[in-house]
């Protein structure tokens, strides 16, 4: 009995694996209300359809649809769809059906994309070397070590170079990726200001400063960035090398 029901739930399982062969991308964040809002289905086996369907999610009823525009072949998917629902405006959840395909539950909410900015800066404080806020631990403290310095006395030698942030998952640390995201915070305040906010103190630790935290971010950049040049002529790319792709362990473990 026990081997009949297994079969049978395996049976269900792939049957569910082969239908799905079409699915609708949102935007996950959900949509502010006057602004347009726009979905794609993407089917990798034929499918026919002329029109979508949004429906309220807590009544499970339709208030709106429209015609699907068909958009071709996309990467490896046969055939696609731009879903255009801009005229619908009232706030609610929601999600779309075309084609017997449904979307997952969205949000129609002028507050939409509040704290968005923020948000981003999390993962960068989450990478950071030196002194982590997300592990309130320190790491990259002591392996800061010149090599190929003009001046061969001083290959070997240590340089206090602690901070900036990880560029990946295996901790190296690169000059060009760290300035382009310093310099691509900097340029986001310039432009929009009123989009950040002040939750976070200058070491990522939660608590205001009065400073906007993706400036407190900028400079914890800046100031690596100031190490990593210390002086006319002597510039350092990186920190750490591909002896760090040896084994996983977190941040704390290297000094």
């Amino acid at each position: 009995m026990i081997r009949s029901v297994c079969l049978l739930l395996i049976s269900l399982l792939s049957l569910h694996a082969v239908a799905q062969q079409a699915w609708i991308r949102i935007n996950q964040l959900g949509y502010t209300g006057g602004a347009r809002k726009v979905a794609v289905l993407v089917a990798k086996e034929g499918l026919s359809l002329s029109k979508f369907r949004l429906i309220d999610a807590a009544a499970n009823k339709e208030v709106w649809s429209g015609p699907s525009l068909a958009t071709g072949s996309y990467a490896a998917f046969q055939k696609s769809w731009r879903l255009d629902f801009s005229e619908f405006n009232k706030e609610g959840a929601y999600y779309l059906e075309a084609g017997g395909v449904k979307s997952p539950v969205f949000r129609i909410q002028n507050s939409t994309y509040n704290g968005t900015a923020d948000f981003i800066l999390k993962y960068m404080r989450q990478q950071r070397s030196g002194y982590n806020p997300f592990l309130k631990d320190s790491c990259h403290r002591q392996d800061g070590f010149i090599v190929y310095h003009k001046d061969r006395s001083k290959d070997s030698t240590y340089i206090d170079v602690s901070g900036g942030w990880h560029d990946a998952s295996d901790y190296l640390q690169y000059l060009p990726t760290s300035a382009n995201a310093t310099y691509q915070m900097l340029f986001a305040y310039t432009q929009h200001p009123q989009s950040f906010s002040d939750h976070y103190d200058a070491w990522g630790n939660e608590g205001a400063n009065k400073i906007p935290d993706i400036i407190d971010e900028a400079k914890w950049g800046l100031d690596w960035l100031v190490k990593m040049n210390p002086g006319k002529g002597e510039y350092y790319n990186q920190l750490a090398d591909d002896r760090d792709h040896a084994g996983l362990r977190l941040p704390p473990k290297i000094v």
